[in-house]
């Protein structure tokens, strides 16, 4: 359900040089939101906590980010801590070995886990509020008979316990489980989000994941451009045009993605349906 397993896109680390430059430049801007996390494990770059406290000192309100918590040593969970982590989420889409990790050690992988997830929380509790802990499942065929007990689980331990839709990310994958509608409205994503990958480039929105060199969702590079250039630039203004005209084929992976929809569920009505 990952579009990283594909592995065509090259990988790596932000440098610190680059992530500083885009803080920088949000420092002064009214940004809801900071994640640090798109298609990779944010625990595997080594200067995470350093990220998180620079974001925090340029006084970025709310930083953030998920991960699998493979990595979550006591001492790393100590660190993010220390460097002021708003809030922090834990995918896990299992309650037991098997069923996280078909293959290998599989109940020692998952002891771990779960210890890792545990450990953070005291430590969590024990320095204060924050970050705020929510875990998260997504909905599919491989989890859809242990939600409920996840959520028990994990109630009342965590802040939080979140449900989500499995994403097809743009396209790339077909769950079958995606209900068509005729009529399409503007993507929130378009309006809502800037995206800067790893390596600068600047994408449309973060279920656009740059597979196999296709370009045709990124809007520029950070590491020539402002941000400012970028986000009130020709090509991404181009873009919201289009789709506010009803021309969705003017971006081929905003054409076939059937993950826009899920902004919907904010404001279906409790009873009946969407009219389209």
């Amino acid at each position: 359900m990952c579009p990283a397993g594909k592995k065509k896109r090259k990988t790596g680390y932000m440098p610190i040089g680059l992530f500083r430059r885009i803080i920088d430049q949000l420092a002064n801007k009214d940004i809801v939101c900071l994640s640090l996390h798109k298609l990779g494990e944010p625990l595997l770059h080594p200067r995470i906590a350093e990220m998180i406290s620079y974001a925090k000192e340029k006084r970025i309100k709310h930083v953030r980010f998920a991960t699998n918590a493979t990595l979550l040593t006591a001492e790393l969970g100590r660190e993010i801590i220390d460097a002021d982590l708003d809030s922090i989420t834990f995918s896990i889409d299992a309650l037991s070995g098997q069923r996280y990790c078909p293959a290998g050690d599989r109940k020692n992988i998952f002891t771990r886990l779960d210890r890792n997830i545990s450990t953070f929380i005291k430590l969590r509790n024990k320095k204060g509020k924050k970050p705020k802990i929510f875990m998260q499942i997504i909905t599919m065929e491989e989890t859809k008979d242990i939600i409920k007990q996840f959520i028990k689980k994990w109630a009342g331990i965590a802040d939080d316990v979140m449900v989500k839709n499995v994403l097809s990310w743009a396209g790339e994958f077909n769950f079958g489980n995606r209900k068509q509608i005729n009529r399409r409205l503007l993507c929130m994503n378009h309006l809502s989000q800037g995206v800067v990958n790893w390596d600068g480039k600047v994408s449309t929105c973060c279920l656009f994941d740059n597979n196999a060199g296709d370009i045709d969702g990124i809007i520029g590079d950070a590491r020539k451009n402002s941000l400012d250039e970028i986000f009130y630039g020709t090509k991404r203004l181009e873009l919201i045009i289009s789709q506010l005209k009803g021309n969705y084929k003017s971006v081929p992976h905003c054409m076939r993605c059937p993950d826009w929809n899920d902004y919907l569920d904010r404001f279906r009505p409790a009873r009946g349906s969407l009219q389209t």
